[in-house]
């Protein structure tokens, strides 16, 4: 789990070095990149995981005690204690060779890491529901969320990106997400004009909603059959 970001935060800080030189927004790459990475890959591996948990975890099934939906939530559980202790070693590194991790807005930034978390929560445990019915579909959703990684902000600023597409860009939330945590982070990091919060639970409840509601009414289709 720590390669993976550790291997991202490598590759892109030399590349964005040799390109365009050591800092992007006044702050220096790595701590850049940092910032929208980790928040990024914990709600994708968080989306992807709840997508398998039915077939990783159905041997619990047996118990009658146990649920789909608690399989669910003690995979959300796991993932994010997974990334905080990821970034807690690279955030410790980072200050260790002089790097500058101080968060400007702690409070907002906690609060907007925890709607991320919703968010990657009602979209994965609805994606566990439609792959259940469409297990074909895994290799889809998978190969989806590379684009996604170039879309959302990750590696550069959003107003870098295409601004002709800018309108059909935000209808990403994860861009929503990955500016709104910089700019809570970073102090002089200004997101794009169109990034919202509202924008962001607006859309998580709607996948709470729908997730939780297909959840309800597929319960029992879930524990009986071996899709997913």
């Amino acid at each position: 789990m720590l390669l993976e970001p550790l291997a991202h935060l490598l590759l892109f800080s030399l590349l964005f070095a040799m390109l365009r030189g050591h800092t992007v927004s006044g702050v220096e790459y790595p701590v850049f990149i940092l910032v929208g990475m980790a928040p990024f890959l914990l709600y994708r591996n968080t989306a992807l995981r709840l997508m398998d948990s039915l077939r990783e975890n159905r041997s619990l099934f047996g118990y009658k005690q146990i649920k789909p939906l608690d399989t669910y939530v003690a995979r959300v559980i796991v993932e994010t204690c997974i990334a905080i202790t990821v970034y807690a070693i690279l955030a410790f590194g980072f200050a260790w060779f002089g790097f500058n991790m101080t968060i400007h807005s702690p409070l907002q930034w906690v609060t907007t890491l925890l709607l991320g978390l919703l968010f990657a929560f009602g979209m994965g445990m609805l994606l566990a529901l439609i792959t259940h019915a469409l297990p074909s579909l895994k290799m889809v959703i998978r190969m989806a969320f590379i684009p996604l990684y170039f879309i959302s902000g990750v590696l550069a600023p959003a107003s870098y990106l295409p601004q002709a597409m800018m309108p059909v860009l935000l209808l990403n939330p994860f861009l929503h997400i990955v500016e709104l945590i910089r700019a809570e982070v970073l102090p002089h990091y200004t997101p794009v004009d169109g990034v919202s919060e509202t924008y962001v639970i607006s859309f998580t409840v709607i996948l709470l909603f729908l997730s939780l509601g297909t959840y309800r009414a597929r319960r029992m289709h879930l524990i009986s059959t071996k899709n997913g």
